[in-house]
Parts: C-alpha cells; structure tokens; sequence
C-alpha cells in the first residue's frame, strides 16, 4: 500500500538495504572524449567526494556519510581567491557516538586531502542536526567543554555518594537522587605589597671628614710680607670645636678649618605577596532526594496502600545528605527529601476494537472486494455474453433443439394461421 512506503523504506534502510558502493575514483576512466573542462572538474569533485566518504565510513560507529565539497575555481587575482571548504554529513549507527579525537581525525582527513583548505573550513553534523565539530584552535570553546565536563563529573559524584549513604536506610533501588551544582569558573589574581615602618634596618654607613690649617698673614706690607707663607703643618693638639670642625689657635697663631659628612642607608621592611583564587569555586548547590514508599494491605478493604515514611527517617536522611555533601544554608543550598509511591508497571491505554488498524484494513479490503464484484457481474459479465453469444456452438445457434428436432421442423409445412403450439403438436 501506498501509506506504507516510507515506513517500508526504513525498515529496508534499517537492514542496510539496498546497499550501493558508488564508482569513485574508476568513474573517471569513463569520461569520453571532447568533454569540456567544466565537467571534468565536476567529475573530479564527485570523485574526490565519495573516495573521502569511503575513508569515513570505515570508523566503526560511523554508518554511511557524505561530503560535499565547495571548491572555488582559480584565479590569477590573488585579492579574488577564495579557501575551499568541506560539509560531512554523517549517520552514526544505533546507539553509537563520536568523541572529540574521532570528530578531529576526520576534520583532518578531510583537510589534508584537499589543497589550500584549513581545518576551520571542515563542517561535521550528524544525523540529529548536531554540529560535532568546531574551532580546533577556539580556547573559548576548549574551555566551555572542559568546565561542563567538570561540572558534569562532580555532580554524578555527588549523586553517588547520596544513593550509597541512603539505599542501605530505604534500600536498594528505592532511591533517585538529582544534583545541580553551580560552579564559579572566574580566575582572579591579586597582588599585595605591605611596607612595615618599624621594621627599618641599617644596611650601610659612610663618614667623610676634611680638616685644613694655616698661619694668618701679617708683617709689613711689601714684597716679602706678600710671600705667601709655607705650608702649615696639622698640630695633634689642635683646637677642635665640639661638631667636629677646626678652630682657632692662638698659641701657634694659625687658623683650623674642617668638614664632616655622613650617609647611612636603612633598609625598609615590605612583604609582596601573590594570591590566586581557585577557578573553580562551588557557588550554590541543589539536591533533591525521592524515596519509594513501601505498600502495605489495608485490613479494612483489603487493597494496598502506600505506607508514609516516618518523619524522623525523613529528618535523619536530609541531616545525613546534608552532611555528605558538605551543604551551607547560609550560602544559598537547598536540600528537598520527599517519598512517594513509584510505578512499577506501565498502564496501557485501552483502545476500543473499532479503533485498532486491522479493522480499517479490512473495511478498506472488503469494499474493494464488493467493488470488483459488481464490476464483474454488472458491467463484464453482460458484455461478454453478448460477444460470445454469436460465436456459440450450434446448439444455442438453434434456439436451444436438438439436430433431429431442427430437422423435423424444417420438414414440416406450416399452415396459414397455425401457431407455435400447432407446429409443435405436428
């Protein structure tokens, strides 16, 4: 039936039928002669794409795949050229997924077999209209995943060590637990530089002192008193102030003079210090905990009933789960523990027999028998009697009498007047 065609091709699709290699690369020994260079590219395109989609399909959880090629033509401008890029389209078989190296290998077969195209070029979706691949080189990307992962790996620990803590309370598989965690991934760093003013220490000391002496002028004014005397010389016992510089002395008339410098350098004490905040920090944690009821049987009605969880059990399991996975109220957790009776088998919907596909089959059937049938007796059946009835054997030619009653009749003459029961008595 024509209503049944699509499901057919899939049920045929599912059992790998019908399965066709296309030619590939042997399909370019076909080209004829004279045929223009416009084709001959399309040709080799063609090639090219199911020779890489061969190459694919050899991966295990790869099913069939196809790609599609977007080569630009050369031209001498090199303003005007364009990068080639590539579209794969791949259908994984069931329950089989590609993990991030598988997606990467084929970007790069891909990429490596055409030339002067890059790995950003390559496009991978799958059958559900996922994009398996991305920017290789993308940090953005790199680290979204990372962080999900991260936070993915965390929150089934955590929901591990729930059912672990509770199943030997309630039982086991009397237990599902949920866990959203939210994690702050921010990266800070700070640096601080403290300076201590008490903490000075003398690191270096230097004293200078200069310390001259010389004998006052006096005489008669003239060539000799114009002489300048001789160099004086420095007395041990000379007179020196209390700072440390020269003064007068009058026993020897001759006059001290000096300077005196001091530099001290201090070392002053200060501490840098470098902190890095963890990048990785819980912000907020959300667990919900379900608990399966136990039935028990009404003695009154004799039906079964579930039988509600003591409030202290429920109190014990929320304070251990609590515990186990290190939750403050104050930063904004929250922990719901609740019990209900689970679903152990399925209720079906009742369908009514008029409403099942069987009927309107055999409704669709039997009308198309009725159909037929009137058809035949109605409109075929007259029209063949009338065809053949000329044609007939000799006996219907004669009105239904035998041979000897048709040639009695010719022999007998018939009267004026006679009828047909007159002819017969004769």
């Amino acid at each position: 039936p024509v209503a049944d065609l699509h499901s057919s091709r899939m049920k045929l699709a599912a059992l790998g039928l019908p399965s066709t290699a296309a030619d590939g690369y042997d399909s370019l020994s076909n080209i004829p002669m004279g045929t223009s260079r416009s084709v001959e590219m399309m040709r080799l395109k063609q090639s090219q794409e199911v020779e890489l989609a061969r190459s694919i399909m050899e991966i295990r959880a790869i099913k069939s795949a196809r790609v599609h090629l977007a080569i630009p033509e050369r031209t001498v401008f090199v303003r005007d050229q364009a990068t080639p890029s590539a579209s794969v389209f791949l259908q994984l078989a069931g329950g089989r997924s590609l993990d991030e190296s598988q997606v990467e290998a084929i970007i790069n077969l891909v990429s490596a077999s055409i030339s002067g195209m890059s790995k950003e070029d390559v496009t991978v979706v799958d059958q559900q209209g996922r994009m398996l691949s991305k920017a290789i080189d993308d940090p953005a990307s790199i680290t979204t995943d990372n962080q999900f992962q991260y936070r993915m790996r965390l929150e089934n620990i955590y929901r591990s060590r729930i059912e672990s803590l509770v199943s030997p309370l309630v039982g086991a598989g009397n237990v599902n637990a949920q866990v959203n965690i939210e994690i702050d991934f921010t990266r800070s760093e700070s640096t601080e530089e403290r300076v201590d003013p008490n903490g000075n220490a003398l690191r270096s000391e230097q004293t200078s002192r200069d310390s001259t002496s010389q004998a006052p002028a006096r005489g008669i004014p003239g060539t000799t008193a114009n002489t300048p005397p001789n160099e004086a010389t420095l007395n041990a016992t000379a007179a020196v102030d209390q700072n440390g510089l020269g003064a007068e002395d009058t026993t020897n008339n001759t006059t001290t003079s000096g300077t005196m410098s001091e530099l001290k350098n201090y070392e002053v004490s200060r501490t840098v210090a470098t902190t890095q905040n963890p990048s990785n920090r819980i912000v907020r944690i959300d667990a919900a905990v379900l608990l399966r009821e136990n039935t028990i049987i009404d003695p009154a009605t004799g039906l079964e009933v579930p039988e509600v969880m003591a409030p202290e059990l429920m109190k014990e399991i929320e304070q251990l789960v609590s515990s186990a996975l290190g939750m403050n109220m104050a930063r904004g957790d929250t922990l719901a523990v609740t019990s209900r009776p689970f679903v152990n088998r399925v209720e079906g919907v009742v369908e009514n027999w008029h409403e099942q596909p069987w009927v309107a089959n055999i409704a669709k059937q039997g009308a198309m028998i009725i159909l037929l049938a009137v058809i035949t007796l109605g409109v075929v059946k007259p029209l063949l009697n009338r065809v053949l009835v000329p044609s007939g054997n000799e006996m219907v030619a004669r009105g239904g009498l035998s041979e000897d009653e048709a040639v009695a009749l010719e022999s007998i003459e018939v009267g004026e007047g006679e009828t047909l029961e007159d002819i017969k008595a004769k």
